[in-house]
């Protein structure tokens, strides 16, 4: 065989190859996490494998590279011959032609994940962390806030508070409103979630719109990590280190946290969750901002505090998580201080959630009874604290960490229907009529919950986040969801050298 004939094949194969995996990698990643930009995509190839459900791996191996391969195989077994035969020109259309399904692969990628996008937002750099703050005069007697900043460094802001509440954090996974009944806001003719809908029809649930809603899918909080991070710092994860925090010495060592304010304070903090503490970087950014104790499945295992039947891919069900939730929260109230018991749920996470001894069989497929059975498990647990004699003085916040990713079942929802998660907070120390109609993220979270808990915030403003309860339009609010998704997933030398101070490390 020529030499040039051989070049002309390994071409033509490197391109076939190519040209499947990235077309059989994209149609997986459709089938697997639904509609996803190229952020979490590129936090789910670098994330740690610790303590990580393995058969989503084994399962883009499959289709992602096994497949292609074989389909290669095929061409060379059966084609080979043929392809010898080809005169000149008819072998080098063919190579045009698996050169332009290579570039069409390409382009049918970036249409989904909006590639190139990122790419050029990488490049370029964000001033909205730097802007100087407009200085206003303080005609109230109260000051409401500067709703021209966009970011308000946690360092710099006044926050107060004596009388203060406990507080309890539930991250709730992949819990949407999109399983609400059409009536309340969702999409369903049946309410997955009938007992979180009536809590948050009881106390502060905080809306998109005028039915029940929350808080939008927003560029760098889109996933379980990145939510917390956001939740607790009032900051997006940043796109250059997604879920690989855990190879960081630090966890965003300039940050400010809803931790860090409450240890300043004296309170008592736990995370209790049922997977590893490691995934993500998840133990450094918990006990390096607030010294929390962690309280893991490996923890949970060690202490034989597991039950039969509790065990799942990612470690221990939320049935367990919630029955060790109330010794661990006897404990901390046991201690004399104020406490903050932060815990995250996993039942609902892709592909298709862990159904536990109590999940009912009366909906339309395993998921929906999944949350409803999440809805009851929470419910539960909301009425035994309110039998402790903590309750009064202990603020509870429930919210979504992102829209589901288990896209099998969320065929349902629709292009046009606004993803949100939900929300809902009980014992708030402060109250406000403006819950519905109103433009937020996660972000907000930060100064929401102190404000929730009692804390006085001058200005009403921390990182990117705004208190909900203020008169104050949040930065989505005033400048727009694209604007400011358009900022935050630019480049920052200001994050950079003092968030994440990668300099340092």
């Amino acid at each position: 065989m020529k030499k040039k004939t051989i070049i002309v094949n390994v071409i033509f194969y490197i391109f076939l190859f190519l040209t499947l995996c990235i077309f059989m990698s994209t149609l997986w990643t459709i089938q697997t996490f639904g509609n996803v930009k190229i952020d979490q995509i590129i936090f789910t190839l670098f994330s740690s494998m610790s303590g990580t459900d393995t058969s989503v791996v084994f399962s883009w191996v499959l289709q992602g590279l096994v497949i292609p391969v074989m389909i290669c195989f095929i061409f060379v077994f059966i084609q080979y011959k043929m392809f010898k035969k080809l005169n000149k020109k008819m072998k080098s259309i063919t190579l045009v032609c698996v050169s332009i399904s290579l570039v069409s692969s390409v382009l049918y990628a970036d249409h989904c994940f909006e590639i190139i996008q990122y790419v050029k937002a990488i490049n370029q750099e964000t001033d909205i962390y730097t802007k100087k703050e407009t200085k206003k005069e303080e005609k109230k007697e109260e000051y409401i806030g500067d709703e021209t900043i966009i970011y308000q460094n946690p360092g710099d802001a006044v926050i107060n508070g004596d009388d203060t509440n406990n507080l309890i954090y539930i991250y709730l996974e992949s819990y949407e409103n999109a399983f609400l009944d059409k009536e309340n806001g969702g999409l369903l003719d049946v309410n997955c979630l009938p007992e979180l809908t009536q809590l948050a029809k009881e106390n502060i649930s905080f809306s998109h719109g005028e039915q029940l809603g929350g808080a939008y899918a927003f560029s760098g909080t889109t996933w379980t990590i990145a939510s917390i991070v956001a939740q607790t710092t009032g900051l997006p994860l940043k796109n250059e280190v997604l879920n690989n925090m855990d190879q960081y010495e630090q966890f965003m060592p300039g940050a400010i946290t809803i931790g860090d304010v409450l240890h300043k304070r004296g309170y008592v903090q736990e995370l209790l969750i049922g997977s590893d503490q490691t995934f993500a970087g998840t133990d450094k950014l918990f006990k390096q901002h607030g010294q929390f104790e962690i309280v893991d499945y490996h923890v949970l295992k060690e202490q034989g505090k597991i039950q039969s039947g509790e065990k799942i891919d990612w470690g221990t069900n939320d049935a367990c998580l919630f029955r060790n939730a109330k010794e661990e929260l006897t404990k901390l109230s046991q201690t004399g201080k104020k406490f903050n018991l932060t815990m995250a749920t996993i039942d609902c996470h892709m592909p298709d959630g862990y159904r536990c001894q109590q999940c009912p069989y009366t909906f339309e497929d395993r998921y929906q009874d999944i949350y409803a059975c999440q809805s009851k498990q929470v419910n539960d647990f909301i009425d035994w604290c309110k039998q402790q004699t903590w309750y009064e003085q202990t603020t509870i916040v429930i919210v979504g960490d992102h829209p589901s990713m288990a896209s099998r079942y969320t065929k349902f929802i629709s292009s046009d229907y606004n993803r949100t998660t939900y929300n809902c907070i009980i014992h708030s120390k402060v109250s406000t009529e403006n819950v519905k109609n109103r433009t937020f993220t996660h972000m907000d979270m930060f100064p929401t919950t102190l404000a929730a808990m009692g804390f006085q915030i001058k200005g009403n403003k921390l990182a990117l986040g705004t208190n909900l309860f203020s008169s104050l339009p949040t930065i989505t609010e005033k400048y727009g969801i694209e604007y400011i998704e358009q900022e935050v997933q630019k480049s920052s030398d200001y994050l950079d050298k003092n968030i994440y101070q990668f300099d340092q490390q």
